[in-house]
């Protein structure tokens, strides 16, 4: 991977321990409207944009499902949680961050997220000095897996897809990257690669750390 001239990290559940506090608010949200959400269909967002999620809903409970209501009150259940509980910085993800800067690597986040809150969640962990740019889930038309977000990054640090290298958690995160024809380094968060997808990875690692201890980039 010698050629990489550009690393472009996915940011919940990848960079930050949050994918879980998401599904926390999530289902709050559910019991705040009368739905019971069970753990496969909260863990099914992992990776989505809004406007997936919000299908998701549709297509479980019918078109006239309160989304933007429900939505509503899951992001200000989590923002209370991040405001007053905090979060965790994933495992290495300083140490990498200084391991790219040594080789003047491009740094880019590409995440599902909102632009609100993925800047907020980036501030907050100090690094949003960090990268180089950021491209979030309410600024493309197609979410993940769907490689929009990775083709995005690339383009504004003028980079060609097959020179950047995309750190990601979620299986829908490698299909985004395989689609784009952009090599990818998965470290799995709650939910492990299917036997199907492993194939598509580039590596599978334990933590971001991985990465600078074996010399991946």
């Amino acid at each position: 991977m010698n050629n990489t001239e550009l690393v472009i990290f996915d940011m919940d559940g990848l960079m930050f321990d949050t994918e879980i506090i998401s599904a926390r608010a999530w289902y709050e949200a559910g019991q705040a409207y009368g739905y019971e959400l069970d753990k496969d269909f909260l863990f099914g967002f992992i990776g989505m944009n809004v406007n997936s999620i919000g299908n998701e809903f549709r297509k479980a409970y019918g078109d006239e499902f309160s989304f933007d209501e429900v939505n509503k009150f899951q992001k200000e259940k989590l923002e209370n949680i991040l405001d007053n509980e905090g979060f965790e910085i994933k495992k290495g993800l300083l140490e990498i961050l200084d391991y790219l800067d040594e080789k003047k690597i491009k740094k880019a986040v590409a995440t599902s997220s909102g632009r609100v809150k993925a800047t907020k969640l980036i501030s907050k962990a100090g690094v949003l000095d960090r990268f180089d740019t950021i491209v979030c889930g309410d600024e493309v038309t197609k979410g993940k897996p769907d490689p929009e977000i990775f083709l995005k990054a690339c383009s504004k640090l003028n980079v060609a897809p097959e020179n950047a290298l995309v750190l990601e958690d979620s299986e829908r995160g490698l299909l985004a990257a395989n689609a784009g024809n952009i090599k990818c380094l998965v470290i799995p968060d709650l939910i492990e690669i299917s036997n199907e997808n492993r194939h598509l990875a580039s590596s599978i690692l334990e933590s971001l750390i991985d990465i600078k201890e074996l010399d991946l980039i």
